[in-house]
């Protein structure tokens, strides 16, 4: 499923068909939707704003808080009778971000899946096991479909304990495993308390997704495994995984930039950086049809890395992601947001807002969201069970709703 007439074009060819796909892209979202019109009409541009490539840093931004603003459906271009898939993801209100496919958005998603497990190595005669957290459950379906759609023999993500799942791993012969950073490295603490040997397995690869990866922890991985590791970027408000890929080289992720438009801003100013300098990970939709996005924020820290690859292909690197911008952080590669924390523990508490404080921990390299909250009068109770209860019922309901594991301790105050 490589795609070398897209993925080695000529970069003066790649920018027309980017400039062209901006256009399409841009007269759909000023014509289906409201958000966007009143956007660009509010900055006096009209659909001749983009006559060339750099005339994208006219246009405005969109935020994770304009699409809570517009929930539900308001920035889906096509009419929902022509919508084949909606997601949802938590948000920073009360309110999820919805997300909408047409016919042709899973189409090119299934095609940019197929190429992101081609460049890891992935091939039809491979078994690829998943083991994603429940809280990753768009990501699941998503991998899940773009390695039956390259062909492979896929073993869905499961509820399975670890040991189960490293018993799988070793019975079915599994190939390639599809995980998280932490998970990975939970199960090599599993594998070593069952005396499990990397030679016992048939692994040969795996393909870690939804979090960084930095180097000391790939080395710590190949090593344990003895594999080779490919990973992936992507982000569930533009389609999800797939948007950037390693190839074997591994010096950067290549983002598919014929389908989506990458930018690197100063996060404080708005204004593009220069090549090569970090900044936050800015993202246009070029081709997707239900939901277009025009230079929406993602919050990553990163850079874009243009030096040819040996690999051969010419699309644009994204370097390590190194933080975010904003407030939201990752628990196990599930992103969270403060307000939405908050939010959830308030409703657990019966309307009352705690005082709180939280940090996320590594434990046999599983992470865990630790979180503090002060007993005031309010929800003070000197009955130990009751006190119990509270916390139980705290961790199922961050569990439900943002799917993280959560260490509850209540706190007198002071």
């Amino acid at each position: 499923m490589r795609q070398p007439e897209f993925e080695a074009m000529d970069r003066e060819e790649l920018e027309l068909l980017q400039l062209e796909r901006l256009q399409s892209t841009l007269t759909r979202a000023f014509r289906q939707v409201k958000f966007y019109r009143r956007q660009l009409e509010g900055l006096g541009l009209g659909l001749d704003a983009i006559r060339e490539l750099k005339d994208i840093s006219r246009l405005p931004f969109t935020t994770r808080e304009d699409l809570s603003e517009n929930y539900p459906y308001g920035l889906f271009a096509v009419p929902l009778r022509d919508i084949v898939r909606i997601l949802s993801s938590p948000g920073t209100t009360e309110k999820p971000l919805v997300v909408g496919y047409a016919a042709q958005d899973v189409k090119l998603w299934l095609e940019l899946l197929a190429r992101l497990y081609t460049a890891a190595g992935v091939g039809r005669e491979d078994i690829v096991q998943l083991i994603l957290p429940p809280g990753l459950a768009n990501w699941r379906r998503d991998l899940q479909a773009g390695a039956e759609y390259l062909g492979a023999s896929v073993i869905p993500a499961a509820t399975l304990n670890f040991a189960k799942e490293l018993m799988v791993m070793r019975d079915y012969k599994t190939s390639v495993l599809v995980t998280t950073p932490s998970l990975a490295r939970h199960l090599l603490t599993v594998m070593d308390r069952l005396n499990l040997s990397p030679v016992e397995l048939s692994l040969k690869k795996a393909l870690l997704v939804a979090a960084p990866l930095p180097g000391e922890v790939r080395q710590e991985i190949e090593a344990g495994f003895q594999i080779k590791v490919a990973t992936a970027y992507g982000i569930t408000e533009v389609m999800g995984p797939g948007l950037a890929f390693s190839c074997e080289f591994n010096q950067g992720v290549h983002f598919s930039e014929d389908h989506f438009y990458p930018e690197i801003i100063d996060p404080d100013t708005g204004l593009s950086v220069w090549p090569g300098e970090l900044g936050e990970l800015v993202i246009t939709t070029l081709s997707t049809v239900a939901f277009p996005l025009v230079r929406f924020r993602s919050g990553d820290r990163a850079r874009l890395l243009q030096e040819p690859c040996a690999c051969g292909r010419t699309l644009v690197r994204l370097g390590e992601i190194s933080g975010r911008v904003d407030a939201i952080f990752s628990v196990g590669g599930i992103k969270v947001h403060p307000d939405q924390l908050k939010l959830l523990l308030t409703e657990v508490l019966g309307g009352h807002a705690p005082s709180c404080r939280w940090q996320v921990n590594t434990e046999d390299g599983l992470e865990v969201l630790d979180i503090d909250i002060n007993l005031d009068e309010a929800i003070f109770s000197d009955e130990v069970k009751a006190l119990e209860g509270l916390g139980r019922r705290a961790r199922r309901h961050l569990q439900d709703h943002l799917g993280i594991n959560a260490r509850i301790t209540l706190k007198e105050v002071g």
